[in-house]
């Protein structure tokens, strides 16, 4: 069976609701943001892959072809979903790397937003 890569942005939901448990509250609103990025990464980069036939390697440089595939169509929709997508990797980016971030409960929420946002563009597609 499929994972569901949606099941990640539920997850980010419940580190938003209960940011204190299980962990420390930083690394829960951190972990949100990682886990939205990559509902929003997998499902838009398997909605290229197999409804789109869209070609893609299985190495890091996924990230930016599924992010340009969007950005540069034609479609304002999917414009969209690939300028979300970008804005989505610069919060994981840093969320992950970041030794200092200012208001990550803010980067948390509006991570969670961007890939609501992106999964039912891709339903709408």
């Amino acid at each position: 069976m499929s994972f569901n890569w949606g099941d990640y942005l539920s997850l980010a939901n419940a580190l938003l609701t209960k940011p204190n448990t299980p962990g420390p509250e930083e690394a829960a609103y951190r972990s949100a943001v990682s886990r939205a990025y990559y509902a929003a990464f997998c499902s838009a980069r398997n909605f290229a892959r197999d409804e789109e036939k869209f070609s893609l390697p299985q190495t890091a440089k996924a990230h930016q072809l599924v992010m340009t595939y969007f950005h540069s169509n034609q479609d304002p929709l999917r414009r969209k979903i690939g300028r979300n997508l970008r804005r989505l990797r610069d919060y994981r980016n840093r969320a992950d790397y970041d030794d200092s971030l200012a208001r990550p409960d803010a980067i948390a929420q509006a991570s969670v937003a961007l890939a609501n946002q992106i999964l039912e563009d891709l339903k709408i597609l």
